[in-house]
């Protein structure tokens, strides 16, 4: 899959929708609600592998297991896949009505890009994309339930050059830097609540920048170590259900990563100015540390809390 960086992208998937039958988009559940899968596009040959539970592990799900400040859009999982990239949105809903209270059930939709496996192979701007605009609604009980293979429209991109990333604040390179050793070191990562305040973006919509401006990059780096699945996003979901995703959940206000590889991602962007589209062969010295190059989960990243 090929991108042109300030281009927009237009890109087709499978999807595969959760949960019980409405009356109405936003009214009650239908008289004879019950789970399932309410549609799925042609090239899923496993729809139930990408319902909630079973994409998270064979996970007890329950409502408080999404943070509150995500509770109107849900969570957003990525991970990667032997097809190649799944993406769910999932929440919980009021069998009463679209922001009723009493009793909740559970609803996701699931897209799947094919054929992607290293992280130069995202599109740029699809982690902002998602973050932004995927969503999960309810399956209507009277209405069609096939879905065509749709396409989504990605905004350009605009390639970030060694300049954007020197003129970025100490704390915002440091939040960017985080982000690319917690991806290329396999563990999980806390977003700064503060970074995002200076940024003027939410936090979640601060990581999922940071994302794209990874993907961007020309290295061939896997999406996943060998054959097993990888979590690689979690936002506004219990950490502990995504092992080593990139992942934000409130509650961490001043967090920050303590002296991240700066050097390491600094040296991957001038690659990409020098070669893009292409995977980059340059050698460094001892003395300059590349992130991509270490055994992959081979330290945890300590966290520093900042005032």
């Amino acid at each position: 899959m090929e991108t042109v960086p300030g281009e927009a992208r237009a890109l087709r998937f499978e999807e595969v929708c959760y949960g019980k039958p409405v009356r109405t988009l936003n009214g009650p559940l239908h008289e004879s609600a019950l789970y399932g899968v309410s549609s799925v596009t042609p090239g899923i040959a496993d729809p139930l592998r990408y319902i909630p539970a079973n994409f998270l592990g064979n996970a007890n799900l329950t409502s408080s297991m999404i943070d509150p400040e995500f509770s109107g859009r849900g969570a957003l999982i990525v991970k990667a896949v032997d097809e190649g990239l799944a993406i769910m949105r999932m929440r919980y809903r009021a069998e009463a009505g679209e922001g009723e209270g009493g009793r909740q059930f559970l609803l996701s939709r699931m897209l799947l890009l094919p054929d992607i496996h290293h992280w130069h192979e995202i599109p740029p701007g699809l982690f902002s994309w998602c973050e932004q605009s995927l969503g999960a609604q309810p399956y209507v009980f009277d209405q069609p339930s096939e879905p065509q293979t749709r396409p989504v429209e990605l905004p350009a991109f605009k390639a970030r050059d060694v300049n954007w990333f020197d003129n970025l604040s100490q704390r915002r390179q440091i939040q960017l830097g985080s982000a690319f050793q917690a991806i290329t070191r396999r563990v999980g990562w806390t977003v700064s609540r503060t970074v995002a305040e200076e940024e003027k973006q939410r936090p979640a919509a601060l990581i999922a920048a940071d994302l794209d401006v990874i993907s961007s990059l020309p290295r061939k780096f896997p999406l996943r170590p060998g054959d097993a699945d990888q979590f690689i996003l979690n936002l506004g979901l219990d950490p502990q259900l995504t092992p080593g995703a990139v992942s934000y959940f409130p509650g961490h206000r001043g967090s920050a990563i303590e002296a991240p590889d700066l050097q390491a991602l600094r040296i991957a962007i001038i690659s990409s100015e020098e070669n893009p589209g292409a995977e980059t062969g340059v050698k460094h010295t001892s003395g300059s540390s590349d992130s991509l190059d270490r055994r992959i989960g081979s330290e945890p990243i300590p966290l520093k809390w900042l005032s």
